[in-house]
């Protein structure tokens, strides 16, 4: 695997490999990789079901059914756990 460094305009340098040189800006900067794990509660003979994917925004809940969210990481946890 190669890096480089790349420089903007501004003089703000990052290092690249091969891969994450290919893609935007957008993408290099903000895209996350969620993992998800689902289980049926009805069966328990059914294994649990992993899922990943990738998105470039993460969703922040900023009230809880009246329930105030007094900090971001409440937010985040109650937007992640579904």
């Amino acid at each position: 695997m190669k890096y480089a460094k790349k420089q903007d305009t501004e003089g703000d340098a990052e290092m690249l490999d091969d891969e994450t040189a290919a893609l935007d800006p957008v993408t290099r900067l903000f895209e996350i990789e969620l993992e998800s794990t689902t289980q049926n509660t009805e069966s328990e003979a059914e294994p649990e079901q992993t899922s990943t994917e990738k998105v470039l925004k993460l969703s922040c809940h900023i009230d809880n059914n009246n329930n105030p969210i007094d900090n971001i990481q409440d937010g985040l946890d109650v937007s992640l756990s579904g």
